[in-house]
């Protein structure tokens, strides 16, 4: 991966460090968190709205800048625990620090994603390389991405799958989120059974040729998975992620399955690989959840290692975040497209997907996906 030495010699400067938290809009159609509903989790979190964490260094001229979604519904992910974790983790950043370093002093989760995609953006401007060349990995490229289906009751999700429900919960066409996207991922669990049922009919019924993976989020136990597993394979299902609780998931050692299971490592935090790779066929990741881009890295290279598939993706972000989830994608095997989060009062970015991602450096122009800060001209 990347050059050590490059890296101390870019992290030997002092730092000047801001942080900001940033609310904005719920996306549309409401991304649904833990299984219920956005006002729920949001109560939950004592109120709490979406925000992004927008963490700047400043050193040696330059300027770094990195973002990572807060979620409505995580205590960890609480304005003022974001806060706490960032002031007592100055003290080494203004030091200069390397992004291998961070562990040290921040735990897995937004906070360090934040810091982390902000050290290679800064390291990228004083370097005059882009990202991916300091990173060691291929440029970002055009990928094909899988789009989630809200977690909404069977009668609307058919009204979604048509098109739209006469409120506006449209996806646009050519995002990643469209209706003829070819990758589906159905969220599953919230309700019995025969709800799980229904959802999987409707989306056959009007998308009878899409590739489909199914996340059931952690909310089955062992008797649900078994009735499940064959009428997964009966609707094509191809992978299905985190069926268990992690608490439940040893029920998966010796259990036969038509197509590969998943564990989700927002729900296990940093599992440890090895205990991964006795339960599971592969892995789904974020970089908020493991703590940033050099971390998912070094779990991808690792699952690969052990034979695991990786499932890449993103609660909700903006364009400047998951411009740095890109630089991880060409080492997974499935790409999951969130939708887009845009602070209020700044421009939108004209695009996060993985298909109009900016080409600099391979002889194409940047489309101003990330303005810039991560595929360099």
């Amino acid at each position: 991966m990347f050059d050590p030495v490059l890296l101390r010699s870019l992290a030997a400067t002092p730092l000047r460090v801001q942080y900001a938290v940033l609310p904005v809009p719920v996306p549309v159609p409401a991304p649904v968190s833990a299984r219920v509903p956005v006002s729920e989790a949001a109560a939950a979190g004592g109120g709490r709205g979406w925000a992004v964490l927008r963490v700047t260094l400043h050193g040696a001229g330059a300027t770094g800048i990195g973002e990572a979604t807060l979620l409505p519904c995580a205590a960890a992910h609480g304005h003022d625990a974001v806060r706490a974790q960032l002031a007592s983790a100055e003290a080494g950043l203004v030091r200069g620090i390397s992004p291998s370093e961070l562990p040290a002093l921040l735990p897995p989760g937004p906070s360090r994603s934040a810091v982390d995609a902000a050290l290679w953006d800064l390291f990228a401007k004083r370097s005059g390389l882009p990202a991916w060349e300091l990173l060691g990995v291929p440029p970002p490229r055009p990928l094909p991405g899988i789009r989630t289906l809200p977690l909404l009751p069977p009668a609307e999700l058919e009204a979604e799958l048509r098109g739209g429900d006469g409120r506006g919960h449209r996806f646009a066409h050519g995002s990643g989120h469209g209706p003829g996207s070819p990758k589906l991922n159905l969220r599953l669990g919230a309700g019995s059974v025969e709800d799980d049922l229904a959802r999987l009919d409707a989306v056959r019924r009007h998308r009878p040729g899409a590739w489909l993976m199914a996340d059931a989020g952690g909310t089955w136990d062992p008797d649900r998975l078994h009735t499940m597993l064959p009428r997964l394979a009966e609707h094509g299902v191809r992978v299905l992620q985190q069926p268990l609780p992690d608490a439940e998931s040893g029920a998966l050692v010796t259990l036969r399955r038509p197509f590969p299971i998943t564990a989700d490592l927002a729900h296990g935090g940093a599992a440890d690989p090895g205990r991964l790779a006795a339960r599971y066929d592969g892995v789904a990741l974020g970089l908020d959840a493991v703590g940033g881009l050099t971390a998912a890295l070094a779990l991808m290279e690792e699952a690969w290692q052990r034979g695991l598939l990786v499932l890449l993706g993103s609660p909700p972000a903006t364009a400047r975040s998951w411009a740095a989830t890109l630089h991880a994608a060409a080492r997974a095997d499935l790409l999951s497209i969130p939708p887009a989060l845009r602070v209020p009062g700044e421009p939108p970015e004209r695009s996060m997907t993985a298909e109009r991602h900016g080409r600099g450096r391979t002889g194409e122009p940047h489309d101003g996906c990330c303005g810039g800060r991560w595929c360099r001209e």
